[in-house]
């Protein structure tokens, strides 16, 4: 098991259409012997949407890692500092999060996440999945891969005929990019062809 003893918070924001593809990096992760604390943005947490109900991704996964979602700003404040971890991910990583990140902003548990990973100086996985990728969002995206402690699973443009600045990861990637991310090394390349 690549991952014995080792301790992950894995936080999801709102990109729903992915999450069929983020869920079972979680699964990934407890198979490889890490143990897993689930947390949710709070969209993420009360929102159905088309791509399912909140209840069924938080019950899937509760069941995967064993542990109660950790969905509000109280309960993910002390991981990292009381409960201490070895690394996070925030994937899927919207836009929205991504902009928050890079500007220091902690309004939702996933960035209360971050803020005490940055400041315990251990690593934060992203794996990003925002239809501004290259738009607007582009410059934070570029801010956060020049951050210390930060690390992008690899992403590429998904749709660029239908959807020119769109960025979704590799998510199938998201184990090497934590083995990497552990060693203090971002997985390459970065960008991925789809």
């Amino acid at each position: 098991m690549l991952l014995q003893g080792i301790k992950i918070a894995f936080a999801l924001t709102g990109s729903y259409c992915v999450f069929d593809k983020v869920i079972p990096q979680v699964e990934v992760l407890v198979n490889e012997g890490a143990e897993v604390y689930p947390v949710v943005s709070y969209a993420v947490a009360e929102t159905d949407t088309r791509f399912g109900n909140a209840r069924d991704f938080i019950d899937q996964l509760e069941r995967i890692t064993g542990k109660k979602i950790i969905k509000t700003m109280v309960d993910v404040e002390p991981i990292g500092v009381v409960y201490p971890v070895d690394l996070a991910i925030i994937s899927p990583c919207t836009g929205n999060t991504l902009s928050k990140l890079y500007n220091g902003a902690t309004d939702s548990p996933p960035l209360m996440l971050a803020k005490g990973l940055y400041r315990n100086h251990k690593p934060i996985v992203i794996g990003v999945a925002t239809n501004d990728g290259l738009g607007i969002s582009a410059k934070n995206v570029g801010g956060l891969l020049s951050t210390k402690n930060t690390y992008f699973v690899p992403f590429g443009q998904d749709n660029y005929q239908d959807k020119p600045d769109s960025l979704v990861a590799k998510f199938e990637l998201t184990l090497p990019t934590v083995i990497e991310a552990l060693k203090g090394k971002q997985i390459q390349p970065v960008l991925e062809k789809y």
